[in-house]
């Protein structure tokens, strides 16, 4: 019985240990005009409510900007998005029909041309518990 408690115990801690070592985040750093700016917002709020509809959560993905006052003159944008591995980034990103046509249209628009030629992206993860 000790050795069952022992090997359960042991597959419990690692399990536990191996889920934190998962943890990833999907960044961008971009710059889109002014102009363009009320038309991301609403690509944005439109892949969320598919995301949130599709089961993962309210505001998915937050944008931020940096105030008109600061210093940075590229990358005033930043997307942040969050998953607890691999496989949940895929879920959700192949989540339906309509996410992926959302997804086509932006890119191949004016706005996802402009996003795409100012935009850093990474997928990062957790080196520190």
């Amino acid at each position: 019985m000790k050795k069952y408690i022992l090997i359960v115990t042991a597959v419990l801690i690692s399990n536990f240990v191996f889920s934190q070592n998962q943890e990833r985040l999907s960044v961008h750093y971009f710059d889109i005009p002014q102009n363009m700016e009320g038309e991301f917002m609403k690509f944005n709020k439109k892949m969320n409510l598919l995301i949130e509809n599709a089961g993962f959560g309210k505001n998915f993905y937050k944008i931020y900007k940096v105030k008109e006052d600061d210093e940075a003159k590229i990358y005033q944008y930043f997307q942040i998005s969050s998953y607890t591995s691999d496989k949940h980034y895929e879920m959700t990103h192949n989540i339906s029909e309509e996410y992926n046509k959302l997804t086509n249209e932006f890119w191949s628009s004016d706005l996802g041309k402009v996003f795409d030629e100012n935009h850093l992206y990474r997928k990062v993860y957790r080196i520190d518990n």
